[in-house]
């Protein structure tokens, strides 16, 4: 499976805010986009470090397992 396609690694943009890529010249480099007009909140896409994609370690339903949690 290709690292592009793969949601573990890259996310697909929801929002019609923006997006913006932050390369922090030590060899990280990562997107978000904006998940409001005012772009003070922010979603991660991708993250990259040397180079490589490295995996987004986010919960699917962070919702369902709150109420998990609090039962």
């Amino acid at each position: 499976m290709q690292i592009e396609n793969n949601p573990n690694y890259i996310r697909t943009p929801l929002y019609s805010f923006g997006t913006k890529t932050i390369n922090t010249g030590s060899g990280i480099e990562y997107c978000v986009e904006y998940i409001s007009e005012d772009k003070r909140q922010t979603r991660l896409l991708w993250f990259k470090e040397s180079g490589e994609y490295i995996r987004l370690k986010a919960k699917h339903n962070i919702y369902e397992d709150t109420l998990e949690a609090e039962a």
